[in-house]
């Protein structure tokens, strides 16, 4: 806003100063807003690129830190090493060819901006050998000049902030636009004189083997029930079956 402030006063006094001169400053904002839209789409992808490569890095980290118990008994840390590392590479470089574009778009900034000022130095000095502007008018001008570009340049560069503010919106969206279950009026459960039963309850992920197979299953009210059995038996599928986070494959 303050930027924005600066350069309608200084644009007004440049005006007044000499609006043949004014005018051929203006005429560099169509060129800033052509590269900006030739970039815009560039940077969307390549900001959504690095983020999630980022977000799949950090994943990897965290996780195997948390499971590095379960990594040293299986003596598997150079796998995992070499994951992490591929991931590390693939983020750098997603980020570098970011830098680059920015970079090149930079670039081209400056040089708009740069051909602005000797154009305007170059068409100034005509001005001054035909007497119909002093050289004070133009160093006045010139001075001046610089408090209307470095604003102007502040808000043009804004638009690689934005458009990275912009696609991590977006990725939160993803995740916090999603309608909560709990927003659904459900019917209450009542649990006086309740009976559960299972029959022929059967249960497999995708197409591997059955986990549970024909399962009989009777839960009296206010009857106490431990479920035991080796690793991977199914105990943990039964209970998840009985609250209904996994519907049976048969049964």
């Amino acid at each position: 806003f303050l930027d924005l402030t600066i350069v309608l006063m200084t644009g007004l006094i440049l005006g007044l100063q000499n609006m043949q001169l004014f005018l051929l400053v203006l005429l560099a904002i169509p060129l800033y807003i052509v590269v900006i839209i030739i970039f815009t789409p560039l940077f969307e992808k390549q900001n959504h690129e690095v983020m999630q490569t980022n977000a799949v890095l950090n994943s990897s980290i965290i996780e195997d830190i948390n499971g590095i118990e379960t990594i040293k008994a299986l003596a598997s840390e150079q796998e995992r090493y070499q994951k992490i590392d591929y991931e590390f590479a693939s983020y750098l470089k997603k980020a570098f060819t970011l830098q680059k574009s920015e970079a090149i778009q930079g670039l081209i900034k400056a040089i708009i901006q740069l051909t602005m000022s000797v154009t305007i130095l170059w068409f100034g000095a005509t001005l001054v050998i035909s007497q119909k502007i002093t050289l004070g008018q133009l160093i006045t001008f010139n001075a001046l000049l610089s408090y209307f570009t470095n604003p102007i340049t502040n808000i043009i560069y804004l638009q690689t902030k934005l458009q990275k503010a912009r696609v991590a919106n977006e990725r939160l969206n993803e995740v916090y636009l999603v309608p909560s279950e709990f927003e659904e009026k459900k019917t209450e459960l009542s649990l006086s004189h309740f009976n559960l039963n299972m029959s022929d309850i059967s249960y497999q992920y995708g197409f591997g083997r059955k986990v549970l197979s024909e399962i009989e299953l009777s839960i009296k009210e206010n009857e106490k029930l431990t479920i035991v059995g080796m690793s991977g038996s199914g105990k943990s599928t039964l209970v998840k079956l009985l609250v209904n986070f996994f519907q049976p494959t048969s049964g």
